[in-house]
């Protein structure tokens, strides 16, 4: 990136806001190391993400703006958490938290990872693993490992075992495995983790509760945005029909909705004109400067 350039992003970084820090020290703070690398690159979805989103901070309403918001992780030790998620954007927004998940030309071909015990799964055992002893060098059972609250653990772990089947499913239909390459169900199911107990620990109640995938789609793209019948439609009835039960108590309710980044620059995000605002600390209208500065071909 050119010098001059950079300079000006480090100056909007610590530009003054409404928030609690300055946007430096938040992505500073999270644990992708964002301003290493992965924000200067041409393909940066986390500069993408301050791009848009920054400015809300300093609407009327907006309540707790903040990016790389850490959320609880799933226990692994009496004192440690693994899987820590980083939600893109945070904001509250009068009855409404807002949990954003922002991507650019990122894929996910729902790889299996391969360790040293090769379970064949996508998800994580951490969240569906039910043997008594634990798993791999952890030791805590899967209740203990949801913070004691074993009926969360077991329907989590029922969820999990269903969307595996599912992706094991979607996998064999070459068709299906590209169009929705953007989603990515393991992390997804890792936020929905953090975003549960986010809720329990804070007690948070009488709101509601949203997870945004918001997607930029690259102008030769074949991606899929439909829910149906899709993996994603699937995982989205799914994942509302678990977190609305377990926040039953709470009296919250939960959506888990996908929008594409160029709807939202024409039609606006939970009630926010994005066509008429101005880019974060300067005077460049925030639409057209998204447009020329990221529009790019697939990967």
């Amino acid at each position: 990136m050119d010098k001059l350039l950079k300079l000006d992003y480090f100056e909007r970084l610590i530009s003054d806001n409404h928030s609690e820090s300055y946007f430096i020290e938040q992505f500073l703070k999270g644990s992708g190391n964002e301003l290493k690398e992965k924000f200067w690159s041409s393909r940066s979805s986390s500069r993408l993400c301050f791009d848009l989103y920054s400015w809300l901070c300093n609407e009327p309403k907006v309540k707790n703006f903040q990016f790389e918001k850490q959320l609880p992780g799933v226990k692994t030790g009496k004192n440690r958490v693994s899987g820590v998620p980083n939600m893109d954007v945070y904001f509250e927004y009068e009855n409404d938290i807002i949990f954003i998940e922002s991507k650019y030309t990122e894929k996910d071909l729902w790889k299996y990872k391969k360790d040293k015990k090769d379970d064949g799964f996508h998800l994580s055992e951490a969240y569906w693993g039910t043997n008594k002893d634990g798993y791999k060098s952890c030791k805590l059972n899967n209740g203990e490992r949801f913070y004691g609250k074993q009926y969360i653990a077991d329907k989590f772990s029922t969820f999990c075992n269903e969307i595996q089947g599912l992706i094991d499913d979607k996998i064999r239909d070459n068709e299906e495995y590209s169009k929705y390459s953007w989603f990515d169900p393991k992390q997804e199911t890792c936020h929905l983790f953090g975003i549960i107990f986010y809720v329990l620990q804070n007690d948070i109640t009488d709101r509601n509760i949203y997870l945004c995938n918001n997607v930029w789609r690259c102008e030769d793209s074949k991606d899929s945005f439909i829910m149906n019948d899709s993996i994603v439609g699937i995982f989205k009835e799914k994942a509302e029909n678990m977190l609305n039960d377990i926040f039953k108590l709470q009296h919250c309710t939960f959506s888990f909705e996908v929008h594409t980044i160029q709807d939202i620059l024409s039609n606006g995000f939970m009630g926010f004109n994005f066509s008429e605002a101005k880019l974060y600390a300067r005077e460049d209208v925030l639409k057209g400067y998204i447009e020329r500065t990221y529009t790019v071909k697939k990967r």
